[in-house]
């Protein structure tokens, strides 16, 4: 049985990558709405000013980092191997509250650039499942959270 696993997860990414293209979501696309997103990051009054201190002259690197991040998330191309909790952990000042407007910022952005109609919905089920689980871990997780609500 074990030997047919390889050909399964294969067959899965591949159904993956494949209903990412019939939804327009590529590289290019990736790229585009990780900067369009963090665009409106840098500039929100709050969320801004958490994530400038946080990252400072190296948002070309964070850039890079995100849309390999999302390129693994969206493509399943492995390209993306960090550890999304422990750098969230660091944000100064960020609050439960703030990822509401992360993900509203994120929808929007994707309904201003999508290709599809379907595109945005492909995200945000992933963005909200992300969000959830670092949201559990940042505040709510007793052996990961440092933090009071």
């Amino acid at each position: 049985m074990r030997e047919n696993q390889p050909i399964r997860v294969t067959a899965a990414r591949q159904n993956a990558r494949d209903e990412a293209a019939d939804l327009g979501i590529d590289h290019d696309f990736i790229s585009l709405l990780v900067d369009s997103f963090y665009d409106r990051i840098r500039t929100h009054e709050e969320l801004g000013p958490i994530f400038n201190d946080a990252i400072g002259d190296n948002w070309g690197p964070h850039l890079d980092t995100m849309k390999r991040f999302w390129a693994s998330v969206a493509l399943h191309d492995g390209s993306y191997t960090g550890r999304p909790v422990p750098a969230h952990m660091k944000l100064e000042g960020l609050n439960p509250g703030m990822f509401a407007t992360w993900l509203g910022m994120f929808e929007e952005t994707l309904n201003d650039i999508a290709p599809t109609p379907d595109t945005p919905i492909f995200f945000m089920e992933r963005a909200r499942r992300i969000a959830n689980s670092l949201q559990l871990n940042i505040f709510y997780n007793p052996t990961t959270s440092a933090r009071q609500t």
